[in-house]
């Protein structure tokens, strides 16, 4: 049994340079997790697979994908690096992709998926087809139930009791297939709550996430190797050029070329936002004008700190750090302009402020004055880790010292939970990749709608976040809106927030989607199943991952597990054409 993922890199079995594979994947995000995870239950023993990935081994990140300590991933270079996004007049966008066995996956922990209806507009197929596609994904996740009594925390009951007072309908089970929740298109509830299982155990250890669904005994995996170049066969035929074998370039600087069998062997792109940039790198398929287009990322807008009640406080723990549950709120398109409606959740963050600093320490940046700097963190994103890690150690230093304090000074507090949210959405108008070197152009906040969505979320909600906890002291609370512009009140706050942050605070939610739409650059498959996501003019390169769909109205990891799923059934499960 060739069993690797223990080991130390220098201590893998060398793969034979002779040796071709059955199928090379690139990348070991959500999409190939779900892609693989199907996959290997369709073929045979001697299937030979190879497993690239840019990043590091889950053994070496899991520590940081304990629940005890996601948000250090935000912190860490190893597991999350910038993209070098930037607006079209120049401004940058803070935004950022996993790196690691497991992707998203073995960061995040949302778990929601878009409507069976939008799914059919992107993809195809019936209702039906991807109501039983997320059955069975779903199932191999084996998720309980989260609308069972206990299951969230007393601090998430107490936030999801205010939004009903507000007006957000409670989670309804029809949402539910298999114990996670789909986003509802019912037009009778604009504001609704979602409660979703997470991928921990009692204990906090990450068991039933897109890692989990695969049986890695069965592949060969080489990680800390990132792919440079595809190995294309000049001579096409009718039915496209081949890709013969994947280029790649380890951290010593060793180049290698893995091969796949020929006539018979695939080479599956699952890079997420990496699959678009690898197309237009290959001479042979970038006069396809389609390739790196119609991308975009959530709009991610921190909203105000508030300090937990002292009546509550004693049952916010860390479990609260990242609440499983959403709010979701629907905002009309004006009709005398076409615009379609947009969906804005907001996720939740409760707990010790010394647990939250990381998270804090790290999206916070998108905060500072200087937009030539934050251009030189998204070219160069040691420098974001660096000056998190930095930022982080100062304010733990403030706070510990202010802890302390509170032991002998009768006004100051002897601990610190606090309690916040965020808002996200599409950003109106999708953005491109620049078809020469690695800058991402979005556009956040080029059409007026950005605006008006974002001002209408926050000042309709701001009541309902105050009643989650109460405003920190006025000394406090100045000097957070002096350096943010965060509101703590409606109307003319809310707005010189919103301007602040579209001209000089841009921050994603890290969901980068689009690039090699289906239809545009990867074929649906719709008259083939064999050519599920294969890149047009191609004859055995395919692509299943975030990429191959417009960006989801929810977080996104559901998606992408699932479009790899729907591709690996398309090609190993599914008898005949469709």
């Amino acid at each position: 049994m060739w069993f690797p993922l223990f080991r130390n890199t220098d201590a893998l079995p060398l793969i034979d340079p002779d040796e071709e594979f059955d199928l090379i994947v690139v990348g070991s995000g959500n999409g190939a997790c779900g892609f693989l995870g199907e996959c290997l239950k369709h073929v045979p023993e001697d299937y030979r697979v190879l497993v690239l990935e840019e990043g590091d081994n889950f053994f070496f990140t899991s520590d940081i994908t304990h629940q005890n300590g996601w948000s250090k991933s935000y912190a860490n270079g190893s597991a999350f690096t910038l993209h070098n996004a930037v607006t079209p007049s120049g401004k940058s966008v803070l935004s950022g992709r996993a790196r690691t066995l497991g992707g998203g996956g073995s960061i995040n922990y949302t778990m929601i998926h878009e409507s069976s209806d939008w799914l059919v507009k992107q993809a195809g197929y019936d209702v039906d087809y991807w109501n039983e596609c997320k059955k069975e994904l779903n199932a191999s996740l084996d998720r309980p139930d989260p609308l069972a009594a206990g299951y969230q925390t007393p601090f998430a009951d107490f936030i999801a009791e205010n939004a009903q007072q507000v007006g957000y309908a409670p989670p309804n089970r029809d949402d539910m297939i298999q114990n996670i929740p789909s986003l509802s298109e019912s037009k009778s509830q604009p504001k609704r709550l979602y409660f979703f299982p997470t991928q921990f155990d009692m204990f906090g250890s990450r068991t039933n996430s897109g890692v989990s669904l695969v049986k890695w005994q069965k592949i060969k995996y080489r990680w800390n190797t990132k792919v440079i170049g595809l190995e294309m066969d000049k001579k096409s035929d009718s039915t496209g050029i081949a890709c013969n074998g994947v280029q790649t370039r380890n951290k010593q600087g060793v180049d290698v070329t893995y091969k796949v069998k020929k006539d018979t062997g695939r080479v599956l792109l699952c890079g997420g936002s990496q699959s678009p940039r690898i197309l237009l790198n290959t001479k042979e398929l970038a006069g396809n004008e389609k390739i790196g287009q119609r991308v975009n990322d959530h709009v991610c807008m921190p909203l105000a700190v508030y300090f937990v009640d002292k009546d509550k406080a004693s049952v916010v723990g860390a479990t609260d750090n990242y609440e499983s549950l959403f709010a979701d709120m629907v905002i009309d398109g004006k009709r005398d302009k076409g615009e379609a409606e947009t969906v804005v959740n907001i996720d939740f963050f409760s707990g010790d402020v010394l647990r939250l600093i990381y998270l804090i320490s790290s999206l916070y940046l998108c905060y500072l004055p200087f937009n030539g700097f934050k251009r030189l963190m998204g070219r160069y994103p040691i420098i974001f880790t660096y000056l998190s890690n930095t930022i982080r150690m100062l304010l733990t230093a403030i706070i510990s010292i202010i802890v302390v304090l509170g032991r002998f000074v009768p006004f100051l507090p002897r601990s610190i939970k606090v309690t916040t949210a965020l808002i996200k959405f599409n950003a109106s108008k999708e953005g491109y990749y620049e078809r020469v070197g690695d800058k991402i152009i979005l556009r956040f906040f080029e059409d007026d709608r950005d605006y008006d969505i974002a001002e209408e979320a926050i000042n309709k909600n701001i009541a309902f976040l105050e009643s989650n906890g109460v405003k920190p002291p006025f000394p406090i609370r100045y000097l957070f809106q002096l350096l943010t512009k965060i509101p703590y009140r409606r109307g003319l706050q809310v707005k010189r927030y919103v301007r602040n942050f579209a001209q000089k605070t841009l921050l994603s939610e890290q969901h980068l989607a689009g690039g090699c739409l289906l239809g545009d650059v990867v074929d649906k498959g719709l008259e083939d199943s064999a050519k599920t996501g294969q890149v047009f003019g191609t004859s055995n390169l395919h692509v299943a991952d975030l990429s191959i769909v417009s960006l989801p109205r929810v977080s996104t990891q559901m998606t992408a597990y699932l479009m790899g799923h729907h591709v690996a059934k398309q090609l190993y499960s599914t008898k005949k054409n469709n």
